[in-house]
């Protein structure tokens, strides 16, 4: 009762209004709805061959590592009465936003539940602030775990969602393939940093139709960028299927899909998810409180129920 009443607290005092603007969508299909039809030559679906299902290998890694997931202590050794699992939120302010709510989600509908979401994700740090070792995005985020008293070793699931401000201008596929290039990057620092980080969820971007409007947000990161990130996401996971060099299970943990947050705006995609004027706020690129709390939402019931990670939300 007393988390409840902190998150309506909580939901009233960041309550930020949607900007006044019709809804809007675009002539772009999401990859999942697309299957096995192309966008510009590329085949969609979120695996290979148009599929949307794990591929059986892939999926029986994925629950091979999940069961690995266990409580530990500071020192990152297993202690099932006092340990902790630490689900760290990575990317920028979206990702922050949206975390913080998926935070106060998981304290109320799995308050006995080990995990811990500590929130890493910093405003203006776009991908570009997390390829390099040395970048104060780092101390930010260990200064989220100092706060959290939870440590880098206890540190096993990772959720991030992210988006590159510098590679707006450059066409598809050329935009995706040079940011595929940086996550291989991010995800290197992710192994050397959190030793026992188990599976990194990799998300797209929510819609970004709404950026611009009144002559607000950053233009940079409007559409079809967000669109164009979603084929990102889906070959770094891909790569890591194919064990290529730079994404083997040896350099980087293990890689899968998170929820999908990008959706055809108004349209939504052909499971009925929709990104409207009332869930993006002013600027088109934070969303309002009712769309945090929609992705939080749709967060929650994803790791709750996925067969790497449902067991922990019980």
């Amino acid at each position: 009762m007393r988390a409840f009443t902190f998150f309506i607290l909580q939901l009233s005092f960041f309550l930020i209004y949607a900007q006044p603007c019709d809804d809007r969508n675009t002539e772009y299909i999401p990859i999942a709805d697309l299957g096995s039809s192309t966008f510009q030559e590329y085949q969609g679906g979120l695996y290979p061959n148009g599929s949307n299902a794990i591929p059986m290998q892939h999926f029986q890694e994925g629950l091979s590592v999940a069961s690995h997931i266990k409580p530990l202590n500071a020192e990152g050794k297993e202690d099932s009465i006092s340990g902790k699992i630490g689900f760290l939120i990575l990317g920028y302010s979206t990702a922050a936003m949206t975390g913080r709510f998926f935070r106060d989600v998981v304290a109320i509908k799995s308050p006995d539940t080990k995990l811990q979401v500590v929130i890493g994700a910093q405003g203006g740090r776009d991908i570009n602030s997390m390829t390099d070792s040395l970048s104060s995005y780092w101390d930010g985020v260990d200064s989220a775990l100092h706060s959290n008293t939870i440590t880098a070793a206890q540190i096993q699931l990772i959720w991030i969602s992210t988006g590159d401000i510098l590679t707006y201008s450059l066409p598809f596929p050329q935009q995706s393939l040079q940011q595929v290039d940086k996550y291989a990057l991010v995800l290197k620092q992710i192994k050397l940093q959190y030793p026992n980080a188990r599976i990194v969820f990799l998300s797209d971007r929510p819609f970004a139709g709404y950026i611009g409007v009144n002559g607000m947000g950053p233009k940079e990161l409007a559409e079809p960028t967000a669109y164009f990130h979603s084929w990102t996401v889906k070959w770094v996971i891909e790569h890591q299927m194919n064990n290529d060099a730079g994404f083997t299970k040896e350099e980087i943990p293990f890689i899968d899909w998170g929820p999908t947050l990008w959706t055809n705006g108004s349209k939504g995609d052909k499971q009925g998810y929709t990104w409207n004027c009332d869930d993006a706020g002013k600027g088109g690129i934070h969303a309002s409180s009712k769309g945090r709390m929609k992705e939080a939402t749709r967060m929650y019931v994803y790791f709750s129920n996925h067969p790497y990670t449902e067991q922990l939300f019980k």
